[in-house]
């Protein structure tokens, strides 16, 4: 392999890559990254990084004088690059396996790993292309994410759920058995079968592609999918099982209901957390004839707070307790002014939505429940 390339495209890319790469005593080729030129693609190389469980496949433009392939340490190569500086062409050559990293004035060796242990990518057979903006894509993914189970003693919700239908809005749902978020974008899709990807693997993807732009390409079949933008393809494994019946948990009438400045809520939600206990927890208390809602925390180490704030209260009145991290979890996520507040008593679920729409809800189970 002999080309010339761009150190800015090569470093960016690397830099990419290296997230996707494993440390693995048994399997060290997974911490390399591919580098790999062919003469059937002209005019860019390809950039291959995985840890079996996620893949990626990177184009950038070069100048191949000579096809090959190389597999260097993705840690090595990329602390090299950053530390680079003021040259804007580099030559990346492989000689006797190994590869060498050269400029007019420089020209370094970089131990490498055989080509013959690198595993190949998974491939999809002819299947339906599924395409939506790539913003909106990860709008979905970070809507929901925060709220799948960390645990991994259940994948199915150790992960986020995708359906569609040329029927329904295409929805992305996630729970870890205490909350649940689902937020539904305004795209139908005939074909597409429902899919769980793995919770690590959407912070990658999401990390990969939020600075995206134009659309994506979604293909998969019923082990892994294959997701597309730009010069990047990524492709993730996929849970093999049935995501819960989540909508039968889901309140459809309140009896009381409360609407709320996110903003403020939010500010005082981080502010009753310096006092809140050991468990998270925090007090609401909403008063009808007053229109506010009493927010209280304490502690024995920190002290106590209570404050108020304003609301529009319909309904009944209502004390009840929840994992402040929780509600402002959700929070973060809500691109409204305003935001509503639907409740059922002090021992069942709050169901939080936007107050102009009707694409994001976000079920939180009560502390006293």
């Amino acid at each position: 392999m002999k080309v010339n390339c761009l150190k800015k495209h090569l470093k960016d890319s690397i830099s990419l890559a290296e997230k996707i790469t494993s440390k693995n005593l048994h399997l060290p080729i997974l911490s390399s990254v591919l580098i790999s030129a062919k003469n059937n693609q002209p005019g860019k190389i390809k950039l291959i990084a995985t840890n079996l469980d996620l893949g990626i496949e990177i184009n950038i433009p070069a100048k191949i004088e000579e096809e090959g392939d190389v597999a260097v340490p993705a840690g090595i190569i990329n602390s090299f690059l950053s530390n680079f500086n003021k040259i804007d062409n580099i030559n990346l050559e492989s000689v006797n396996n190994n590869l060498v990293i050269s400029t007019p004035n420089t020209s370094t060796l970089i131990k490498s790993y055989p080509i013959d242990d690198f595993p190949s990518l998974p491939t999809i057979k002819e299947s339906n292309v599924f395409s939506l903006p790539v913003k909106e894509f990860i709008l979905g993914l970070k809507s929901v994410y925060y709220s799948a189970s960390l645990s991994g003693i259940k994948p199915e919700i150790s992960s986020v759920y995708i359906n569609s239908s040329d029927k329904t809005s295409l929805v992305f749902v996630a729970t870890d058995s205490f909350r649940l978020a689902e937020k539904r974008l305004p795209y139908k899709f005939k074909g597409f079968s429902p899919i769980i990807i793995p919770y690590r693997n959407i912070v990658e993807i999401i990390r990969v592609f939020e600075n995206k732009e134009g659309d994506i390409d979604i293909v998969f079949d019923k082990n892994q999918i294959i997701l597309i933008s730009d010069n990047i393809k990524l492709i993730s494994r996929l849970v093999d099982g049935i995501f819960p019946d989540y909508k039968q948990i889901i309140p459809e009438k309140f009896t009381t209901t409360a609407v709320v400045n996110k903003e403020e809520l939010l500010s005082i939600l981080k502010t009753s957390s310096i006092f809140s206990g050991r468990l998270n927890e925090v007090n609401l208390i909403l008063h009808k004839v007053d229109n506010v809602i009493e927010v209280k925390t304490s502690s024995q180490e920190t002290g106590e707070y209570n404050t108020t704030i304003s609301s529009s209260i319909t309904g009944d009145d209502l004390k009840i307790s929840f994992n402040y991290r929780y509600v402002i979890d959700c929070l973060n996520y809500i691109d409204t002014d305003n935001v509503v507040l639907n409740f059922n008593g002090p021992n069942k679920p709050l169901v939080i939505t936007s107050k102009n729409t009707s694409d994001f809800q976000y079920l939180v189970m009560p502390m006293n429940a």
